[in-house]
């Protein structure tokens, strides 16, 4: 259904121990509690931990099947990202696509994309960032993402579309500033503002207003540093993100999305008029991924465009 209105059927409106529990690690809301109570005597300190956390990767042990799934593509490339070597798989030929995951996601998230691609005549390009997934390491930052397309686009030659996901997005359209120029962009859950980001943290996690003031100022600092001076607050956002009048492309998005309220959604569309938008009703934030749907009229759009 390609409409601003919600899809017809009932909503389950999530409580705010479901919400807390599908956005935030358990771990993270246990330090988060401890964080709260330890900074009416030390502010600073916890406001620098909690700032590592949210520079910090949560990652599970691989299953069985990801290992066999990597070994599926028809061929590998080694990518160098700054400082790193990453592995990135591709399968089948043709206009190339990159699928690019979210933060603490992996590539293997968009394994039901590759068949229907593959066989519609596109090279499906997959991997796991750096710091994420397969790869070592746990504190990272969204920059490794964006630098990590632009890595690839180099290696690879011309990108046709990139399919990103949740913070992959903020990442993809952040690197459309320094080079990367895919024709298109399917936006999959996206997030793009960093300040509601930041918001759904805090209060999840009924941070202390001192605390959550220094939370911000610290997090926002290393970002700035990162972006060579450029202030995350006020450039990681819709409005800037998606500014460029020429770029095409879906927004697929969630009713019931736990982790970014419609109006966000519905934000985006303002800021993105030339998008073609796709609401789902159900699917969440990381169900969307798996949905036979969702992923038929995605492949179908590329094909037409």
């Amino acid at each position: 259904m390609d409409s601003k209105q919600p899809p017809p059927g009932r909503a389950r409106i999530l409580s705010s121990a479901e919400r807390r529990q599908r956005v935030i690690p358990l771990s993270f809301q246990l330090s988060g509690i401890a964080l709260n109570l330890i900074s009416v005597l030390h502010n600073e300190w916890a406001a620098g931990v909690l700032s590592r956390f949210w520079f910090t990767v949560f990652k599970s042990n691989p299953r069985p099947w990801v290992a066999e799934f990597w070994s599926g593509a028809h061929r590998r490339v080694e990518v160098t990202v700054d400082d790193v070597t990453i592995p990135v798989h591709c399968w089948g030929q043709g206009p190339v696509v990159v699928l690019m995951h979210g933060w603490s996601g992996t590539g293997t998230q968009f394994r039901y994309f590759i068949t229907p691609l593959v066989e519609a005549g596109f090279c499906a390009v997959c991997f796991d960032a750096p710091e994420h997934g397969s790869n070592p390491g746990r504190q990272t930052h969204m920059l490794r993402f964006s630098d990590s397309l632009i890595a690839i686009q180099r290696q690879l030659g011309e990108v046709d579309c990139v399919i990103a996901h949740s913070l992959g997005a903020m990442a993809a359209t952040y690197a459309m500033r320094g080079g990367f120029n895919p024709r298109h962009a399917v936006l999959v859950a996206p997030h793009l503002d960093v300040q509601k980001m930041f918001e759904t943290y805090r209060d999840l996690l009924n941070m202390r207003p001192a605390l959550a003031q220094r939370f911000h100022q610290k997090i926002g600092g290393k970002m700035q540093a990162l972006m060579d001076g450029a202030d995350p607050w006020e450039l990681l956002l819709p409005g800037k993100l998606l500014a460029d009048p020429e770029l095409q492309g879906m927004l697929v998005y969630d009713q019931e999305d736990p982790e970014i309220n419609t109006g966000q959604f519905l934000e985006m569309i303002d800021c993105w008029p030339t998008c073609e938008a796709h609401a789902t009703r159900g699917l969440g934030h990381n169900r969307i991924l798996k949905d036979e749907a969702v992923i038929t009229r995605v492949v179908e759009y590329l094909k037409v465009h």
